[in-house]
């Protein structure tokens, strides 16, 4: 996070210095904070000395802003001088804080965690702030305020001064999410804090508008092995959501965000979930296997009547999220496009082309649905139910022309036709 990053998160826009320097001590901007003047610095090494901040205070400043390339120092006025604080003091805060400030904040939680859970921590930071008792306000920039580590999400095994300044940050700013973009951000830092975070990744942040169709209905269901863009579809809506137990940590912090929605962690593959859900969206983990005597009453962990050894995870979510799916709903899965075309699982496209209609296939970038992955995957949509013996099927790819925006435009217009027409 850098300081006009910064500042622009908080709606702050830097603007020329009134004056190019003071003494040598280059300005490289001004702004204003509730009608007080700041001004951003970026001195070519090192920090700001004592005697520059007294020119600064002597010229009016009341905020300092040093970008440093890094994390920027920050000083507010205090009396007739400058002095450091933690973050910029905001009294109404309003705006909703950027990817970076996230970033910068989940930086600040693992500092504090130590060997500690960061999840955890983190987690337990923001239910603070949801629930605050008067704690994160401005009062909390202030570098001698030292509020009880458990009034800000912390135990006294945590570093304080990382996690008193995390919270000092989030004070800045209005953390409920007001779309479905800005949920995305604030699930993303939290993702990153889990001890392993590739095995629980969801989807990238870009794909959320990709799963967002109004012919997945009223009552929805998002089955995935993270916490990604995919939960989206879920915000300001009701639903349900089935994660894995290792995202329990996050668990009460997703209730907070999504509070409309069902919430189960667990094993979505033994659980008995229900049958009546218009769309749903099912993400399974990649790369993981099952052993198929573990799931006897699975299809598709059978060839020929005979339990395979092993069983590929996406096969058995599929065919999980296909039986809670309503006769007519609709189903998206995300999936390895190995899958749709490899030999070796031609059983499992018979199988699935038997139970639904495949209205659409949209192939993807590699690399571009998961962090830390370059696996190719393909957005896969079905409408459950015996399908015609002859009907249109959309194929896309989102590698094409102007990409993922092209590609929704045209998914939509083929859905609005295709699906209206068979509801």
């Amino acid at each position: 996070m850098d300081g006009v990053g910064y500042l622009n998160s908080l709606g702050l826009k830097v603007t020329d210095a009134a004056q190019r320097s003071i003494g040598r001590l280059a300005l490289a901007g001004e702004f204003v904070l509730e009608e007080r003047r700041g001004v951003l610095l970026r001195p070519k090494r090192g920090g700001v000395s004592d005697r520059y901040l007294e020119l600064l205070a002597a010229e009016g400043y009341a905020f300092v802003v040093v970008d440093n390339g890094n994390s920027p120092s920050m000083y507010a006025r205090a009396g007739e001088g400058l002095v450091p604080v933690r973050a910029l003091p905001v009294n109404t805060p309003s705006r909703f804080p950027s990817r970076d400030v996230l970033a910068a904040w989940a930086q600040l939680i693992r500092s504090a965690a130590g060997r500690g859970d960061a999840a955890r921590l983190g987690a337990a930071q923001l239910l603070a702030y949801f629930d605050d008792g008067g704690v994160f306000t401005p009062a909390l920039v202030q570098s001698n305020s030292a509020p009880q580590l458990d009034r800000i999400g912390g135990a006294p095994e945590d570093d304080a001064e990382p996690l008193r300044t995390a919270a000092a940050l989030l004070a800045g700013f209005e953390l409920r999410p007001g779309s479905r973009a800005e949920l995305v951000w604030l699930l993303g830092a939290l993702a990153s804090l889990l001890h392993h975070k590739g095995e629980v990744s969801g989807l990238a942040e870009g794909l959320a508008e990709m799963l967002e169709f109004q012919q997945l209905g009223a009552r929805r269901l998002v089955v995935s092995g993270g916490a990604g863009a995919e939960l989206s579809v879920l915000f300001r809506s009701s639903g349900s959501a089935a994660l894995p137990t290792a995202l329990d940590a996050l668990g009460p912090v997703l209730q907070r965000l999504l509070p409309n929605v069902e919430l189960e962690l667990g094993d979505f593959l033994h659980s008995s979930t229900r049958t009546d859900y218009s769309g749903v969206i099912v993400v399974p983990p990649l790369g993981i296997e099952f052993r198929g005597a573990q799931f006897e009453s699975f299809d598709l962990a059978k060839r020929g009547g005979k339990l395979l050894s092993r069983v590929s995870a996406e096969l058995l979510y599929v065919e999980h999220g296909l039986a809670a799916t309503a006769p007519g709903g609709v189903l998206v899965a995300v999936l390895p496009e190995g899958l749709l075309s490899s030999a070796g699982h031609a059983q499992f496209r018979e199988w699935l082309l038997a139970r639904a209609r495949l209205l659409a296939v949209v192939s993807l970038r590699a690399g571009s649905c998961f962090q830390g992955t370059g696996v190719k995957c393909s957005v896969v949509l079905l409408k459950k139910g015996a399908p015609e013996a002859d009907y249109p099927i959309l194929m896309v790819d989102a590698d094409d022309g102007d990409g993922l925006i092209a590609a929704k435009a045209t998914l939509d217009d083929f859905l609005n036709r295709e699906v209206s027409a068979c509801a």
